[in-house]
């Protein structure tokens, strides 16, 4: 695997690239504490949302695509994520987040950057993602990176309100 090259943040040199087998266990478990601390979740949607990131689910989804899932690191240690998959010709963002004690230093920004990059490589056109209406960091985060706000989809996953976002990349 080519060495990933580092990404300067605020204060801390982060790789990102795709997850490492033996990081699956960390990332699901990581994962699952971002997710459960989420305030606009509801309770269905959160037990929902952590089933979908299993370590063998992280492990399948890597084995079909390995750049769909992205760690950030800290050294060893796992500080962010962005998971996606390919969607007839465009990607899917299907979430991206940060440990809460590295949040606001660029990981998220990187993240996105790197998701970027790897789509274009992949000539594909267009990333697509959804966040709920609620998430003010997310929606922050995706209108400042130039993505586009396309509707608001009310009581759809889990009962829920939800944004869908797109962003070209071609």
């Amino acid at each position: 695997m080519p060495r990933t090259p580092m990404i300067q943040t605020h204060c801390l040199d982060v790789t990102i690239g795709p997850m490492m087998d033996e990081e699956a266990e960390d990332l699901s478990a990581m994962f699952g504490q971002v997710v459960v601390s989420l305030p606009y979740y509801n309770e269905i949607a959160k037990r929902s949302e952590i089933a979908k990131y299993t370590p063998a689910l992280l492990r399948e989804s890597v084995s079909e695509n390995a750049n769909s899932v992205l760690v950030a690191r800290d050294g060893r240690k796992i500080v962010g994520f962005c998971f996606s998959k390919d969607d007839d010709g465009v990607v899917w963002l299907a979430w991206f987040g940060v440990h809460p004690s590295y949040r606001r230093q660029g990981i998220g920004l990187a993240l996105l950057q790197k998701l970027e990059e790897i789509v274009r490589n992949r000539n594909s056109h267009k990333i697509w993602c959804d966040c709920r209406t609620e998430n003010v960091a997310s929606k922050l985060a995706l209108s400042n990176y130039g993505y586009v706000e396309l509707c608001t989809v009310r009581n759809h996953w889990y009962g829920q309100d939800f944004i869908l976002w797109e962003k070209l990349v071609g």
